[in-house]
């Protein structure tokens, strides 16, 4: 039944989108630099940051869909889903397929798909190439194929990209620029870096002896934020407050709290 579903078909799919990804951030980035900076393409790239990298990828992609630790109501829920489709990183099928399945089960193994125990490039960015429908199991995903919301999405992910882009380049061409496509690539290359830098075993501190090189890293916490704190998620998966120390300010978390429906979050 679920691989009539889901076969990951979409694979290829999601790995050139990346193409026009970087393409359209390098392009922001040079107009940027070209002219002289407005103020609001510096709120429009704030705004797109949090909206695609803040919440849909690590409020939703990562710690809603992939380990369900909070709760929201359904038009917070689409919201969210939104928000993650348009940072182009695949449909959140794909997205907690790997996440649960593979990097969290098997993490800093050859399992793991993108552990840099296979090199620092290929963790970075090139094990997205190298990936194959049949490395993917749909085992670990059957709740989230029951659930019609996410079903759709997987489904239309590159029509609603494409269309959401190309609603907001219609409406101005530098607000395309800085609220979609520069964070689109922003948030791609936060992730880039958690899946590499934060594995390496070198780089940061750890607060928890789990059975990986997961470290949390404060150098880092300008780009990736709360994500920042990459080991304390590992000793504890399933708390959407990735923080355990007053200096761990996690953001995504304080996102989380206006948004979720568990009560307990907001007390």
């Amino acid at each position: 039944m679920t691989k009539k579903i889901l076969p990951f078909k979409e694979i290829p799919k999601t790995v050139w989108l990346l193409i026009p990804i970087n393409l359209a951030g390098i392009l922001a980035i040079y107009t940027f630099i070209k002219n002289d900076i407005s103020y609001w393409w510096l709120v429009a790239i704030a705004v797109g940051y949090i909206l695609q990298k803040e919440i849909g990828i690590s409020a939703g992609y990562h710690r809603l869909f992939s380990h369900y630790s909070y709760t929201v109501s359904r038009p917070i829920k689409l919201f969210i889903l939104w928000c993650g489709l348009i940072a182009g990183q695949g449909s959140p099928y794909w997205w907690a397929a790997l996440h649960r399945g593979y990097h969290h089960k098997h993490s800093d193994t050859d399992k793991d798909p993108h552990s840099p125990i296979h090199g620092f490039w290929h963790s970075y960015i090139l094990w997205l190439f190298k990936i194959k429908e049949k490395d993917i199991s749909t085992r670990y995903i059957i709740d989230l194929i029951r659930d019609k919301d996410l079903s759709l999405a997987h489904k239309h992910y590159l029509t609603i990209f494409f269309l959401s882009h190309c609603f907001v380049a219609a409406i101005n061409v530098n607000l395309w620029l800085f609220l979609m496509a520069l964070p689109a690539f922003l948030t791609l290359h936060s992730y880039c870096l958690q899946t590499s830098l934060q594995h390496l075993g070198k780089f940061g501190y750890r607060s928890f002896e789990t059975n990986d090189q997961s470290m949390n890293n404060l150098a880092i916490f300008p780009i990736v934020l709360g994500d920042a704190w990459h080991n304390n998620h590992h000793a504890d998966p399933g708390n959407p407050n990735f923080g355990k120390h007053w200096w761990e300010i996690d953001t995504t978390y304080l996102l989380i709290r206006l948004m979720s429906s568990n009560n307990k979050l907001n007390a």
